[in-house]
């Protein structure tokens, strides 16, 4: 019998990857008829009045569960969990504040390096999801079998393409996004950037590149592109402008976006030009390149990890010059990571620049192809995975 309620066992949020994968989960449960419960309180959410409706049962249902959780430290549900893990299937399925009658484990892990305790961690939850072609097949070859795929989705209902907005009159502006780290690949876009601006003053940077584990974020120094990374002030806030200024790109060629929630990143979108991702690895689809396709911003991005789920030839600017990544802490395993190439970066930037007919083109026919991954299709995959494990 399909269960009527499904357990999201993270936080919802319209700041990370993870919380927006959470918020949509709810908000689609909600719309394909079943139950969404949450036991863990949101973080830093903003939404629509339309949304907010939606999910004030829910949450008012967490407070609840929330604070039997605080009382009794344990909660065990008739209905199956989802559980956020991280590299090495951590935590183990017995440390976790809550089960069900079926466990699922959800994972998006950059590194590839895992150890037997890990594999039998994972060999614990009756399902594994993974969110990228690439982490399924990894795990497949370590010889797990219960493992299936499913893509991250975008919110079909605000990241379409729409009009230019002329924020930045006579500018052409270029958007980059994801959280400041070295695997992310801003050292990259932050090279390229400086020489093309010293081509076309008139290039903008505008960037969300708020961190909000500043522990990972260091390890933007090990970059040769750039010189050491960001301050952090006691408030946890990363002194990015300074940083880059230090790097050598002007004050007037950048705009800091700060960490805007995820329903204002379209009017973000709208104000590009183009969209940059050289990132040496995606353990997902790239959330922030999925939505800049979708909203049909020429994109360039990096064919790599699970970021070539994304792409199909005339979609996208490739970045293909690549080379092996050389492991740093705290990645022990790189298998599949990729190094791109600036001066390729900087060549695809020219390309959009000289050709903007193409570019529109292109970012025409990556807005039709990311119809394929909206979060309503992509949560009905997840919930016919989660209902074939009530089939007897």
């Amino acid at each position: 019998m399909k269960p009527d309620s499904v357990v999201i066992g993270w936080r919802p949020s319209s700041l990370s990857g993870w919380g927006v994968y959470g918020l949509n989960l709810a908000v689609q449960l909600k719309a394909l008829g079943r139950n969404p419960i949450l036991y863990l309180a949101p973080h830093m959410l903003d939404v629509s009045p339309e949304i907010d409706e939606i999910l004030k049962p829910v949450l008012q249902r967490q407070v609840q569960l929330g604070e039997l959780l605080d009382k009794i430290g344990f909660l065990e549900f008739d209905f199956p969990v989802l559980h956020a893990l991280r590299n090495d299937f951590e935590p183990p399925l017995q440390q976790q504040s809550a089960v069900g009658t079926k466990n699922i484990g959800v994972i998006f892990f950059e590194d590839t390096e895992f150890s037997t305790e890990g594999l039998a961690r994972a060999e614990a939850y009756d399902l594994i999801v993974t969110g990228s072609s690439w982490n399924k097949e990894i795990l497949e070859l370590r010889g797990l079998t219960n493992v299936v795929n499913v893509f991250q989705g975008i919110d079909d209902s605000i990241f379409y393409p729409r009009p230019k907005i002329d924020r930045y009159p006579d500018r052409f502006v270029i958007y980059s996004g994801g959280k400041l780290e070295y695997r992310k690949g801003q050292d990259v876009v932050i090279a390229a950037f400086r020489e093309f601006h010293a081509r076309h003053p008139e290039a903008l940077l505008i960037f969300a590149w708020g961190n909000q584990w500043p522990g990972i974020m260091p390890t933007i120094a090990n970059s040769p592109f750039v010189k050491g990374a960001p301050e952090v002030t006691g408030d946890n806030n990363i002194l990015i402008d300074e940083w880059l200024m230090e790097n050598g790109v002007p004050e007037e060629a950048f705009i800091n976006l700060g960490m805007p929630p995820n329903k204002d990143i379209p009017g973000h979108l709208a104000a590009a030009d183009a969209a940059v991702f050289p990132n040496r690895c995606e353990p997902g689809t790239n959330l922030v390149a999925m939505e800049a396709m979708a909203c049909g911003l020429p994109s360039i991005v990096a064919a790599n990890t699970g970021q070539l789920d994304l792409i199909v030839q005339g979609n996208y600017y490739p970045l293909e010059q690549q080379s092996p990544v050389a492991a740093y802490p705290p990645y022990k395993g790189v298998e599949g990571w990729r190094e791109p190439s600036v001066e390729e970066t900087l060549d695809r930037l020219e390309e959009i620049y000289q050709n903007r007919e193409e570019a529109i083109g292109r970012g025409k026919a990556a807005a039709i192809y990311m119809t394929n991954f909206t979060w309503s299709r992509q949560i009905s995959s997840l919930l016919g995975q989660i209902d074939g494990l009530f089939v007897s």
